[in-house]
């Protein structure tokens, strides 16, 4: 009896958070634009830059081709010369010679996060009375930055930033996390709004006030933090300004990879959350509901269980290619529908996996994790 009232119960609230996430999803203006866009301030563009996948360069040109009036400074940094991307990238800047654009070699180790690290050696050339962060692998409709920059007319807004999708997974693995991204994380980020301020950023494109940044101390500080994007956000959150979310939807290309790969990926990703915010990613399991409804299932007695279990696994399945279709813009096969479930239980076995270890691996670089989500080198 208490078995079943546990989990009948709780399936009932994981289920019921679920139709909440889905009502604020679609009541989000995504992929709206401004009407009009007058603020067009001096930007400077950081890019660190490591290796060249088949479609960086095609996502590189995206920005340096923005219709945008204002003035831009594109800083492109490297760690070391032999650099594949290199090459591809300085043939790329030949095509735009009138643009502002500067390749930064940062051989410098200033800190254990190598992609803020880079930063803090391009951080001097930035000209730009507005900085932009974007990672190498983001594609950028071409009026994103003038979308990106309106909300910083007004003085209370210290940082924009942009939700993200996931754009032809081309494996099960990569469907697996674009069931993830394209579905849970941007709707539970529009679901946390509901609860409180935006208090972090997202790392695929954060257009900042730079006076505003370089008074919370610029990159420096989070040099050896795992989550720079958060935490980019939260100190400009803390200086007291707001954080605002732009409607804008940046696209997020995976390169060909495998399941291994997809499980080192996103068990960085929880880990990063769970070091940064570990009570409420530990109470995040409830919002797993196929998990639950699977669970009461197969571990209650009630005969009807069923009754309510089904129902909700299909609603479940209903509701991922809802917010699927509503940031990819395209209809959802749904032939495809039982990999909401399957993702659900990969996502259960991360989050088992976020809490029984202290390591990550990034950019090939296995680094240890320790309290407040500092970065250490293993020996």
């Amino acid at each position: 009896m208490v078995v079943n009232f546990i989990l009948g119960g709780v399936c009932i609230v994981s289920f019921l958070v679920l139709l909440w996430q889905w009502l604020e999803a679609a009541r989000y203006p995504l992929h709206t634009r401004f009407k009009e866009t007058p603020h067009s301030p001096s930007l400077t563009l950081f890019k660190p830059l490591k290796g060249c996948d088949a479609r960086t360069i095609e996502c590189l040109c995206s920005w340096l081709e923005q219709d945008y009036s204002g003035d831009i400074q594109f800083l492109f940094g490297v760690a070391e010369s032999a650099d594949p991307v290199v090459s591809p990238l300085q043939k790329l800047l030949a095509k735009f010679p009138g643009k502002e654009t500067k390749i930064i070699f940062c051989p410098e180790l200033k800190g254990q996060n190598r992609k803020v690290s880079s930063l803090v050696q391009m951080a001097p050339e930035a000209t730009g009375a507005v900085w932009v962060l974007s990672d190498a692998d983001i594609l950028a409709p071409p009026d994103l930055l003038k979308n990106l920059v309106q909300p910083l007319q007004d003085s209370s807004v210290g940082a924009v930033n942009s939700l993200y999708r996931i754009i032809a997974p081309d494996s099960f693995s990569a469907s697996l996390e674009a069931i993830a991204v394209n579905a849970d994380f941007w709707s539970q980020v529009v679901q946390s709004l509901r609860l409180g301020k935006q208090d972090f950023c997202l790392g695929a494109a954060i257009c900042m006030d730079a006076e505003v940044f370089k008074k919370t101390g610029g990159f420096e500080p989070i040099s050896d933090l795992l989550a720079d994007d958060y935490h980019i956000g939260n100190r400009i959150y803390k200086s007291g300004k707001s954080i605002a979310l732009s409607t804008l939807v940046v696209d997020s290309i995976i390169p060909p990879t495998n399941l291994a790969n997809i499980w080192k990926h996103q068990l960085r990703w929880a880990r990063t959350i769970r070091f940064e915010r570990p009570i409420s990613y530990a109470l995040s399991i409830i919002s797993n509901t196929t998990f639950w409804a699977l669970l009461w299932l197969f571990a209650g007695t009630w005969e009807f269980r069923y009754l309510i279990c089904l129902p909700v696994l299909l609603i479940r399945a209903i509701a991922v290619n809802s917010l699927r279709s509503k940031i990819e813009q395209r209809s959802i096969s749904w032939c495809t529908v039982w990999l909401a479930w399957v993702k659900d239980l990969f996502q259960f076995a991360l989050w088992l996996g976020a809490f029984t270890g202290r390591h990550v691996i990034w950019r090939g670089v296995k680094l240890r994790v320790r309290k407040g989500g500092v970065l250490e080198p293993l020996n």
